[in-house]
């Protein structure tokens, strides 16, 4: 049996300043507008995270060496989902500055907009690439400009350029925001399926720094299917795994900052949870592995 720990992966705590990466729940969740479930995505994912294999065949070592410290979660705040975003800003705040690369474990994909502005602090040139099944870029959607369906337009709107890939979900107002923004690009999952969509995503990706966030809905309801809102035509395992190598280890992108949002769990462990955890897991080991190469 394993034995179940609250620190990601199980692994001992080690201290803030030995961590490469620091992994924060944020189990916030208020907009949902499908199903409900994504405040319990970060215990899930934790949980899970303790069988996932530390030794990772492909990269031949152990990712989890260059550092990985699990925080203590932040408590959602209820009464203004504006101060929610402002707390998560004010959370995550300090990491950034000390040059940790942040995991934000959520919870609804809200919770980007409060990481994205702690790092825009220290890195104002910064873009942000989401990959998810949906636009995200209602003005406002059941009342509130905070919606989950509208956090890539409250990106944009601080400057930073964003870039999504996946979308098969939008809507006509949406889509007029598109045409007439040029620092909001979109590749639709239709221009993407029986194309070398990776290479079509790398090439169209400028240099620079980077934030990602990856909404879990970006894969298929067949890999995943505990979402809220889950679209047909999603991606792949390897497919997206291998995305995430090549943009991640491209020489001339630096990748600060991530977050994983939108698992809708039901109970502690899950295929669904199993498989986020791994992928963070993949993720943390690409860019150790850039950093071990460039020494």
């Amino acid at each position: 049996m394993v034995e179940i720990k609250h620190n990601f992966l199980g692994i001992p705590d080690i201290p803030l300043k030995k961590a490469h990466f620091v992994v924060l729940p944020i189990p916030f969740e208020a907009t949902t507008s499908c199903q409900t479930g994504t405040k319990e995505g970060p215990t899930s994912i934790i949980y899970s995270s303790n069988y996932v294999e530390l030794y990772d065949e492909e990269l031949d070592f152990e990712p989890y060496t260059y550092g990985i410290k699990t925080l203590l979660p932040v408590e959602p705040d209820y009464k203004s989902l504006k101060g929610m975003v402002s707390k998560i800003e004010k959370s995550t705040l300090s990491y950034v500055k000390e040059q940790k690369v942040v995991i934000g474990l959520g919870g609804e994909h809200t919770i980007s907009l409060g990481l994205v502005r702690a790092y825009l602090k220290y890195y104002p040139d910064i873009k942000v690439i989401c990959l998810d099944a949906h636009a995200d870029l209602r003005d406002e959607y059941q009342g509130t400009r905070f919606s989950h369906a509208c956090v890539m337009r409250r990106i944009s709107e601080l400057g930073c350029p964003v870039f999504s890939a996946g979308v098969r979900s939008i809507s006509k107002e949406e889509m007029e925001l598109l045409n007439k923004n040029s620092n909001i690009r979109t590749l639709f999952a239709h221009e993407m399926y029986g194309k070398k969509w990776i290479d079509i995503l790398n090439q169209a990706l400028p240099s620079g720094t980077y934030y990602l966030s990856f909404d879990v809905d970006f894969l298929d309801p067949l890999v995943l299917p505990d979402t809220g809102t889950p679209e047909p035509g999603g991606f792949f395992w390897y497919d997206t795994v291998e995305f995430l190598r090549t943009f991640i280890q491209r020489k001339d992108i630096k990748l600060i900052g991530l977050d994983i949002v939108e698992l809708s769990s039901s109970k502690l462990f899950t295929p669904s949870s199993f498989i986020v955890a791994k992928l963070i897991y993949k993720m943390i080991g690409f860019l150790g592995e850039k950093y071990k190469s460039t020494g």
